[in-house]
């Protein structure tokens, strides 16, 4: 049995049977020999601790283990897959406007980093309210805790 979401691609969890030497089963082969419980694990190579009994709760248990341990933590950083793909498509026209009317890019993105700007001062505010590190908001940016925290420090409220 698996266990995906389409916004962590690359993600993709299962209950690993745990043999009765302790080592988990490399193949879904090892469902026809004896097993001894279950472990979650993910197609990135995560592999949680914990292990649950052969049973169909124990099965359950090791999807939501994944899923609380692994996959939520990944999904709350992921954006939507249809917004990435619009937010493609928009850098894709405008490059091709850029190209065959650049005035009207100029305008356009003036637009877009005007509201861009304080929307990324509000996203980044709400994620500190609810309990996000600056090291969690520098990742999710792609830069540095202290980056984060020197560019948006001033804009948080006291």
């Amino acid at each position: 049995m698996t266990f995906k979401s389409p916004d962590i691609p690359g993600h993709e969890g299962f209950a690993a049977p745990v043999l009765p030497n302790g080592d988990l089963a490399s193949s879904a082969g090892a469902f026809t020999r004896t097993f001894v419980g279950y472990q979650a694990g993910c197609s990135c190579g995560w592999t949680d601790q914990r292990r649950f009994p052969s049973t169909e709760e124990g099965a359950k248990e090791t999807e939501y283990r994944w899923w609380s341990r692994h996959a939520a933590p990944l999904l709350a950083a992921a954006p939507p897959g249809e917004l990435v793909t619009t937010s493609n498509l928009l850098c894709e026209r405008i490059v091709k406007l850029a190209a065959e009317r650049p005035l009207a890019a100029l305008t356009l993105l003036s637009q877009v980093e005007s509201w861009h700007r304080t929307l990324l001062d509000q996203v980044v505010a709400g994620a500190r309210e609810a309990g996000a590190s600056w090291a969690q908001v520098g990742e999710a940016m792609g830069i540095s805790k202290q980056s984060a925290h020197e560019r948006f420090r001033a804009h948080m409220s006291t």
